[in-house]
């Protein structure tokens, strides 16, 4: 009986753990298995990012109709052992939600939703596993691993497990070394009285537990996500609310309360606000390529990262993408904003743009608009009441495009510095393909227009640590605030990661990061590779911290994607050829 340790209980955990037994499944073996899988939270299969139990505030930026490629797991039977299938996400939703009208509103449901779904799944799983003796759960943290060929020994607080043949490391995110800004902030606070500092965005209940109170001034460092969400915790959870005055729109008015803080002060690098996603289906049909495109553009980056001439820098991408985006784009005709320009002179004009987001052209919006005018404006493209801008139109269609490029992309044969190139790029579509729903945007709006939200000092204000807190500095405006979020995820740089666990395989030399600014080096099925001469290791990492070796590391399907397959395909393909 081969023994397999899963470090990390999350998503990804949880659809290793199925696929692990599904690939033992469909190879029809006589051999068995067990698993002993870590995980300290106490809902496994979600993961502290999507606690069941976080507050309804907390937002997915995915929507349901998108999460309809989240599969379900169908019935195995090993030996007298049956498995339960478990639904889809879709099928698990209450019927009435599972097929709406493409003109109805897209549904983003509250991450507590999902990881309602994910742990429910996993337990089923577990209870199954568990009553046949093929799964052992230990609720701590591993700390060490150590490898003496053939085993592994996993390492926690209290105890040790031994003679595992097989590890794969599916944690997610993970504690880092403070940046130089924050450990400065870390120390000024330690010697003021009322200031305060949150470095880490969630959970966002301990911002909700502080003493932020209606007097305070709260900057957040970030302009994203988190800080919609982190907004959300001290308002809407504080007595205010949200008044919709346009259905069709979702154009909202906010009513305020005197227990939530009367100021926010976001800022961040470029200043630029994330992006709205189309509201429905309908509006979103603008930006779907068709299948050949999409054949087409996997071809293309298929052959940039894995072909016989392989690409020197990210221009293939570039490329590609502009080939999908140039017919697309005048396709659309008079739902795009006024234009002359050919084909041709869109494709050129597209590859411009993605390798300088700053252009100025009639087809773009422009960086020097106001940021309150630049999310309408959006707002009014999310919504089908306004020809469509060139950047918008290319951040939705990359949307669309960026699960090719994670499947195309997974363990690149191209240069480490390209790589870096083409995540980047990724990186910088995010504030569209990443983007929240026009309501989030909107409540943004309802709030810079009830002068709750001030975005005076959003685009890279100059920082004094004061008496009282800091001081914003921008365009000769200053304002002094005394609570600081940080609204910024750390990036799975692995250098930079902070955990007993990495730190002891990175001393161990075990793992190595694929490039200074991303995560582990593993190759093909997600092993991590070992140098030249040296003898294979079976310890696979899936998921956040191989970022570089696969893309797309974020994303919830991706925790449910090829990649997990591929590795537990391969595992069970080497244990047939080792019998």
């Amino acid at each position: 009986m081969k023994h397999y340790a899963i470090i990390g209980g999350g998503p990804r955990g949880l659809f290793a753990l199925e696929s692990l037994f599904t690939a033992l499944y469909n190879n029809a073996l006589d051999a068995q298995i067990k698993v002993t899988l870590f995980e300290p939270f106490e809902y496994p299969g979600s993961g502290w990012v999507w606690n069941p139990e976080q507050v309804a505030s907390n937002w997915l930026n995915i929507t349901e109709r998108a999460l309809q490629d989240l599969p379900g797991r169908p019935e195995m039977k090993l030996g007298d052992a049956i498995i339960p299938a478990f639904p889809s996400y879709t099928e698990w939703l209450p019927e009435e939600q599972q097929n709406p009208p493409a003109t109805h509103p897209d549904q983003f449901p509250p991450r507590a939703k999902m990881g309602t779904y994910l742990n429910a799944r996993f337990e089923v799983l577990a209870a199954a596993l568990k009553g046949f003796g093929l799964l052992d759960i230990i609720t701590e943290t591993v700390t060490e691993l150590n490898y003496i060929a053939p085993h592994f020994t996993a390492k926690t607080s209290t105890q040790s497990v031994e003679e595992i043949e097989e590890v794969v490391l599916t944690i997610g995110h993970q504690d880092t070394i403070l940046s130089d800004q924050l450990q400065e902030w870390q120390d000024h606070v330690a010697e003021t009285d009322n200031a305060i500092l949150f470095t880490e965005a969630y959970p966002v209940e301990k911002i909700m537990q502080a003493n932020i109170t209606s007097d305070s001034i709260v900057a957040f460092r970030g302009f994203g996500l988190a800080m919609i969400d982190q907004i959300r915790a001290l308002t809407l959870q504080r007595g205010a609310h949200f008044e919709t005055i346009n259905e069709d729109t979702k154009e909202l008015i906010f009513h305020g309360t005197k227990n939530h803080p009367q100021r926010f002060v976001p800022f961040s690098l470029d200043g630029l606000p994330m992006v709205p996603k189309p509201i429905n289906e309908a509006v979103d049909k603008l930006f779907m390529p068709s299948d050949d495109a999409i054949d087409a553009f996997a071809k293309a980056i298929h052959k940039g990262a894995c072909g016989d001439h392989l690409a020197k820098d990210q221009y293939f991408l570039l490329e590609a993408m502009a080939a999908v985006v140039a017919p697309l784009f005048l396709g659309i005709e008079d739902k795009a904003l006024s234009h002359d320009l050919s084909e041709e002179e869109v494709y050129f004009l597209s590859i411009n743009y993605l390798n300088n987001k700053s252009l100025d052209h009639s087809l773009l919006l422009s960086h020097e608009t106001s940021v309150l005018k630049m999310m309408q404006q959006q707002v009014a493209m999310a919504v089908g009441e306004a020809p469509v801008s060139l950047d918008y139109f290319i951040g939705q269609v990359w949307r669309h495009c960026q699960p090719t490029i994670y499947r195309e992309f997974s363990y690149p044969e191209i240069a480490d510095d390209v790589v870096a190139e083409v995540i980047a790029l990724d990186e910088a579509s995010k504030r569209y393909s990443y983007g929240p729903p026009v309501e989030s945007i909107q409540q943004l709006i309802a709030l810079a227009k009830a002068g709750i939200l001030d975005l005076d000092f959003v685009n890279n204000p100059e920082i004094t640590c004061v008496e009282n807190g800091w001081q914003l500095e921008s365009d000769s405006n200053k304002v002094t605030i005394d609570v600081m979020l940080n609204a910024v995820l750390d990036a799975p740089q692995l250098v930079t990661v902070d955990t007993p666990i990495i730190k002891n395989l990175l001393h161990n030399e075990m793992i190595e990061p694929k490039h200074t600014d991303l995560g582990i080096r593993t190759g093909d099925y997600g092993y991590v590779e070992v140098p030249e001469g040296k003898s294979f290791v079976p310890l696979a990492v899936l998921g956040r911290l191989s970022k570089g070796s696969v893309i797309g590391v974020d994303a919830i399907l991706e925790c449910f994607g090829p990649r997990t397959i591929s590795w537990s395909e391969r595992s069970i393909d080497l244990m047939k050829n080792e019998k």
